[in-house]
């Protein structure tokens, strides 16, 4: 037997059945795999929302006390096929693959991503003073745990994202009043191309509005746009004539400087969108656009200034924008995507330069205050409230990430949470959101007092039984 002692420690409320298969996979699955275990349910009444951190922190404490020197905090609707529940002496997160059932939707695994199923040493959990027990409903916890984590020190992987394009003169946007504005000359009746670099800043959420899209670029009205949202996505969003949304959202990532492109194809009536030369998504079919001629700017670095409640204004760095009046290849976005060097008015490599390009604006081009237009059609960009900043990038942005072990789960069936339609499905993990943003991370002490540290709940009743300790409380 292995000389560890393992806790696997379970949050759980009304899922009777979910409890059920997953006591049955769980104990039939590690009775051959020579691990000295107990397996902990935390069961929360109904008196208040769900709060998964702090069932894990009550689970923990039980542990400590049945001389567990690792746990495995586990969601009960994932169920182990090929798992390793073995020691490690650095946390690690298990919940990496999954079998899901055919109409359920795949569940989301990002580099950041620490929930699920996670492994911690008793230690490294104690040093980290566990997870917050402010988060009510779905989501953040696990994003807070990571961010302990990292504020403390433990031992953590890295994940490089390369800061694409080049080097040299940039607009740097307060998310407050700065923008660029130009005459709308953009024609999305016929083929169109876009490109646009940037370099998103760290931002403040609004508390007044369901999420924040902060806006690179926009035609407003129904907003044709590129932004970086709340939900730490690229994003792409559009409208018909009858205000239905063709929405297109990179995976989960960080602010780094990124190359974006966004090809209209009136032929074939889609839109497909690229990031750093690869294609992220394509819409469905559309029969006709907004009518977004009738608008007489847009705008760089936001949706449309002083437009009441979501202005949408975009905080950091643009560097260049332009606009084709045909598609390019696949092989010009990659090139225009990976260049380093080059202006879009010279040729190279795969992408040769024409008469498509109908509007080109680089920061290293700026008179009087306003972006020049290198397509040489006059149509100068006006710069409100910018700073002109040289800016020379690290080769990459470095995130902190957990270990991983890869693992294989089936995934039972079960209402989705979270990111649904461009939103989050509830209230509450927007209030969490906001509480993570615009608090935690940006105040660390807030860590000292808030985890096992001042943990409190009321032990309603318990049963012991072949290795399987359930308690029910009340918080």
């Amino acid at each position: 037997m292995d000389k560890h002692k393992l806790g696997i420690i379970v949050p759980y409320r009304d899922r009777q059945e979910h409890l059920k298969i997953f006591l049955e996979t769980i104990t039939n699955y590690l009775l051959y795999k020579n691990i000295d275990y107990v397996i902990i349910v935390v069961e929360q009444d109904n008196a208040k929302q769900f709060n998964r951190g702090i069932l894990l922190n009550i689970g923990f404490k039980y542990a400590e006390k049945m001389r567990c020197d690792y746990v495995v905090f586990h969601d009960v609707d994932m169920v182990p096929i090929d798992v390793d529940y073995s020691y490690s002496e650095v946390p690690l997160h298990l919940a990496t693959d999954f079998m899901i059932e055919w109409d359920e939707n795949k569940r989301e695994v990002f580099e950041e991503y620490f929930g699920g199923v996670t492994l911690f040493p008793i230690d490294s959990f104690i040093k980290i003073n566990g997870y917050s027990n402010k988060y009510w409903g779905w989501g953040y916890e696990d994003t807070d745990l990571l961010l302990r984590c990292k504020v403390n020190n433990v031992d953590l992987n890295v994940n490089k994202f390369k800061n694409m394009g080049k080097n040299g003169t940039s607009l740097y946007f307060n998310g407050v009043d700065s923008y660029v504005e130009a005459n709308n000359v953009i024609d999305l009746n016929n083929n169109a191309t876009f490109f646009v670099s940037f370099y998103p800043d760290n931002f403040i959420l609004n508390h007044t509005k369901e999420s924040d899209e902060f806006t690179v670029f926009s035609i407003p009205g129904w907003d044709f746009a590129v932004c970086y949202n709340s939900f730490s996505r690229y994003n792409f969003c559009a409208f018909d004539t009858s205000h239905k949304p063709y929405y297109i959202n990179s995976e989960i990532k960080p602010p780094y400087k990124t190359n974006m492109v966004i090809v209209l194809n009136m032929n074939e009536k889609y839109i497909k969108v690229y990031q750093d030369g690869v294609e992220i998504g394509q819409t469905d079919t559309f029969k006709k656009l907004f009518f977004y001629k009738k608008e007489p700017k847009f705008y760089l670095g936001a949706g449309k200034p002083g437009r009441e409640n979501i202005p949408n204004l975009f905080k950091g760095f643009i560097d260049s924008f332009a606009y084709f009046d045909e598609i390019l290849s696949d092989e010009e976005i990659r090139e225009i995507s990976n260049n380093e060097k080059y202006y879009l008015t010279e040729s190279f490599n795969g992408y040769k330069s024409n008469k498509s390009l109908k509007l080109y604006y680089d920061a290293d081009f700026i008179e009087n205050y306003e972006l020049v237009d290198l397509s040489k059609n006059g149509n100068n960009g006006k710069i409100v409230n910018c700073d002109i900043q040289e800016q020379t990038n690290n080769r990459y942005v470095e995130v902190k990430i957990p270990h991983r072990r890869k693992s294989i789960f089936k995934s039972l069936k079960h209402e989705e949470n979270g990111f649904l339609g461009n939103k989050w499905k509830d209230q509450a993990t927007r209030w969490n959101q906001l509480r993570f943003h615009n608090e935690v991370s940006l105040n660390h002490d807030l860590f000292k007092n808030d985890g096992l540290s001042d943990l409190q709940f009321v032990e309603h009743g318990k049963t012991y039984n072949n290795k399987i300790l359930q308690i029910n409380v009340g918080i």
